[in-house]
């Protein structure tokens, strides 16, 4: 199948991906959560309230700059590639 067709069909979803156990982002992210484990009952209900609202906000931007930067790299690769492909017309005109 083409990737266009993927993408229709909804088999291609760059948004979401497996975590390799050893890798780094798979490491901070146990690591974030076990501290928030420990932190969580030294905190009083209004604190652990504005905490979840703080973690909210945060999952949002993260979300928010991965869908930017997803976009910023696809529109990167796409103008290396125009550039590629007019190189290479060029090149067979020339002949």
């Amino acid at each position: 199948m083409k990737i266009l067709e993927e993408l229709w069909y909804g088999n291609v979803t760059p948004g979401e991906r497996d975590t390799p156990r050893r890798s780094r982002l798979h490491t901070l992210g146990a690591l974030i959560l076990r501290n928030e484990e420990e932190l969580m009952p030294l905190l009083s209900d209004k604190a652990k309230e504005v905490y979840e609202k703080l973690r909210d906000c945060q999952s949002e931007l993260n979300y928010l700059n991965e869908c930017e930067v997803f976009v910023q790299g696809f529109s990167l690769g796409a103008k290396i590639m125009l550039e590629v492909m007019e190189s290479m017309e060029k090149y067979t005109t020339d002949l």
